[in-house]
């Protein structure tokens, strides 16, 4: 299979899949893509020349009139055809006609068509169905000319969504090439810059085919969102080949917080079959891994047997206990109320370990009982921590119950500026009337 099959291949499964539900974890969503700067000079729809009822009556015929003109440079012919086509796929409604469409319209452009057809994709926006075919387009771009499709995105579009698919695309079959490009291209000194979103697209395209080379890129970025993000594509291959490949992975990873990140992932998944086993093993890699990871196991456990989640919560040291805390209260809630989240959680009331479990009691029974979760942010160990959470908590509550919120500042002790926001709120409010 040649390079480009390969990528026709791989794109049609994404493709097919996207038209259903299309979108990117920790990555730009179909609505952040920047469309702004594509061309406005589109063909007008009498000079097409394939319409989309020639289109739906002959499936090929837009594919064998783009290829019977690829000879020789783009002529305006060319470029009408090209762009007029891309759209009328683009609007196409059956999702996987526009897809087969669309994978044989790709088959069919020469490498100096794939500018004008991905600029008049772009034209008006891409919506969550469409945004397959475009990541096909793009990567199969990569393919042709992953230089141009590199300076086009760069110049054209204003999120990372399009640069991170073109590198994918292209490290499959030039690693290091691409690895060049994203690194001579990232602005380590850019305001908010943390990972090399451009590596992060490197080792998504990778990570299939190199996982040495991929899991070396992950542990040069420093810890950020962008890391999860190449976490994520990683770690879907690393335990595709079973937890003991898993296992035996992370214990080679030399970064201590990377290593607990992925620790406490892969707890996750095996404490959905065994969340006894998952705990064991957790604790055989040191406190660290159990720490962060105990959460985990005490989501999957508690849904199958609370009691035996509770029990061995309360067998660990306090470090332990207040590291499944937030898990273990919510929990509770679920399976039985918020009497018997509260009446575990006050054996450590006042202990600041424990404020992020306090934190999980008071959103999991604000919706129920605002007064009861008003209560418990009185008991954070930090006053600033109690004012910023009730100012969090103030605005829906008062959306649901104004003269609760008024009554309960009015006779209860609450932080400095809290009543005043009450106060702002209602005036607005009745301003507003």
């Amino acid at each position: 299979m040649t390079s480009k099959n390969g990528i026709f291949a791989a794109a049609w499964a994404i493709s097919c899949g996207a038209a259903f539900l299309v979108g990117r974890g920790s990555a730009d969503s179909p609505q952040t893509v920047d469309t702004s700067d594509s061309k406005s000079n589109s063909a007008a729809p009498g000079s097409r020349i394939v319409s989309r009822r020639e289109k739906i009556s002959n499936p090929s015929a837009a594919a064998d009139r783009i290829a019977s003109t690829t000879t020789g440079s783009s002529s305006k012919e060319q470029i009408e055809l090209v762009r007029g086509e891309a759209k009328a796929l683009k609007n196409m409604s059956d999702p996987i006609a526009r897809a087969e469409e669309f994978l044989e319209f790709i088959k069919n452009l020469s490498p100096d068509q794939y500018l004008d057809a991905v600029d008049a994709y772009r034209e008006g926006g891409i919506e969550n169905e469409q945004f397959g075919e475009y990541r096909m387009l793009l990567s199969a771009w990569a393919q042709v000319d992953p230089l141009q499709a590199l300076s086009y995105a760069k110049e054209k579009t204003g999120t990372n969504f399009a640069r991170q698919t073109i590198l994918s695309a292209w490290a499959k079959n030039d690693t290091e090439g691409a690895v060049a490009w994203a690194r001579d291209n990232f602005d380590s000194d850019a305001k908010g810059a943390d990972a090399n979103p451009w590596i992060v697209g490197v080792i998504e395209g990778i990570s299939s085919i190199d996982l040495v080379r991929a899991t070396e890129l992950l542990e040069e970025l420093p810890f950020s969102r962008g890391r999860g993000q190449a976490l994520d594509s990683v770690f879907a291959e690393v335990t595709s080949g079973g937890p003991e490949n898993a296992k035996q992975w992370i214990a080679n990873l030399g970064d201590a917080k990377l290593k607990s990140g992925a620790a406490s992932r892969l707890a996750g998944q095996l404490a959905r079959n065994d969340p006894r086993a998952a705990a064991e093993w957790a604790s055989s890699m040191g406190s660290e891994i159990l720490k962060s990871s105990a959460g985990e196991i005490i989501q999957e456990w508690a849904d199958d047997d609370l009691t035996a989640a509770r029990t061995w919560v309360e067998s660990q040291s306090e470090e332990i206990v207040a590291s499944a805390g937030p898990a273990l209260v919510r929990e509770i809630i679920q399976n039985e109320d918020i009497l018997a989240a509260s009446d575990w959680l006050a054996d450590y009331e006042g202990n600041p370990a424990f404020d992020e479990s306090v934190r999980s009691l008071v959103w999991n029974s604000m919706g129920e009982e605002p007064a009861f979760a008003a209560d418990w942010i009185m008991r954070l160990s930090s006053e600033d921590d109690q004012r910023n959470t009730f100012h969090r908590m103030i605005g829906k509550w008062m959306s649901k119950d104004e003269a609760g919120v008024v009554d309960y500042v009015n006779n209860n002790p609450v932080p400095e500026g809290v009543k005043q926001r009450v106060e702002m709120t209602l005036k607005r409010s009745q301003n507003q009337k």
